[in-house]
């Protein structure tokens, strides 16, 4: 149990450390993004994109994008340009792993 909890304080400092928005108060702690944003980032600025699905740790699919200045940024989920980069994401995962 110990073991359990140390692994999760260590990969909470991780992604914290990774640049995505520190949680304020009045916060669902278990949720990674605090701060939404809904702008377009171009192509060229991704680095890489995190999918977090909804569950019990937080009640809203968050997306983490890592961009080529080394920022890491919340992208709203429910923007229409966010929600076709998901589907591009996920049907790139599918084909992958028939290969």
């Amino acid at each position: 149990m110990n073991a359990f909890l140390i692994l999760t304080v260590i990969g909470a400092s991780i992604v914290l450390s990774d640049g995505v928005q520190p949680l304020g108060a009045g916060y669902n702690s278990r949720c990674v993004c605090l701060k939404l944003e809904s702008r377009i980032i171009p192509q060229e600025n991704l680095r890489r994109v995190v999918i977090l699905p909804r569950g019990p740790h937080c009640k809203t699919t968050e997306v983490v994008a890592g961009l080529s200045s080394g920022e890491s940024i919340c992208l709203n989920p429910r923007t229409p340009w966010v929600k076709k980069l998901i589907l591009f994401i996920e049907k790139k995962e599918r084909v992958a792993k028939t290969e």
